[in-house]
């Protein structure tokens, strides 16, 4: 089988298991958007994604989306997933379509600086840490509720919703129980969320499917679509 017929069945058996997911629990399959992770896997491999249908793709390293984003053809929505540290904030704006992981204030201030000066309007999301893990990036539920009504009053970055991470190695019921509540902190936070909108981007290849049965509305599928990752 060649990279792009497997590629491109991978995401077609991704995309049949949100429809079912969303079936299961009443919803449109529309509004589960598909990230596909692009983390170790080259340009090509986000040619044959885009080709195939699946026009959101997801990095979790700045350097890598400095590294691949000049190889590419197609115009993907790009997605920066990763942890951001001040020191990238001015490339990873420059970048990304939407940066799911702001964790602080002084990232979110920085971003808003960086915007500003290039006069660029950037999506992001607020990375919640739900696990409790502190191996883990993200606020606390305090923290969040600070950093939504500063974003709220933000001119560039512009605030869309809430991430998480399930816990490593989590049960079902423990990556049901994370993706529930930050789905409860997003209700409490709603009012700043910029023209209405809710997303909540939670759920990886092990378990966007529960993801979606919460009330996930992006999924970040990587192995599930491209296979075993190289990280020699």
């Amino acid at each position: 089988m060649s990279r792009q017929d497997e590629i491109t069945s991978n995401l077609n058996s991704i995309k049949e298991r949100i429809a079912s997911a969303c079936r299961r629990c009443g919803r449109d399959p529309a509004g589960v958007k598909l990230i596909a992770v692009t983390k170790t896997y080259p340009a090509s491999d986000i040619e044959i994604a885009v080709g195939a249908g699946c026009e959101n793709i997801g990095e979790n390293r700045v350097q890598e989306l400095e590294e691949k984003s000049p190889l590419l053809v197609c115009k993907p929505v790009v997605h920066l997933i990763g942890h951001l540290q001040t020191n990238k904030v001015a490339k990873a704006a420059a970048l990304a379509d939407c940066i799911h992981s702001v964790d602080s204030l002084r990232v979110l201030e920085k971003l808003e600086t960086v915007c500003g000066s290039i006069d660029k309007k950037i999506n992001i999301l607020i990375q919640v840490n739900t696990s409790g893990e502190e191996s883990k990036s993200g606020c606390s539920e305090i923290e969040c509720a600070e950093i939504c009504a500063v974003a709220a009053k933000s001119s560039f970055c512009k605030l869309r919703g809430l991430m998480t991470i399930g816990p490593l190695d989590g049960t079902d019921e423990q990556n049901r129980a994370s993706f529930r509540m930050l789905k409860r902190i997003a209700e409490n936070n709603r009012q700043f969320f910029c023209d209405g909108t809710f997303e909540l981007s939670m759920g990886m290849s092990g378990d966007f499917e529960a993801a979606i049965e919460e009330g996930a509305t992006m999924v970040r599928v990587g192995s599930g679509i491209f296979g075993k990752r190289n990280y020699a």
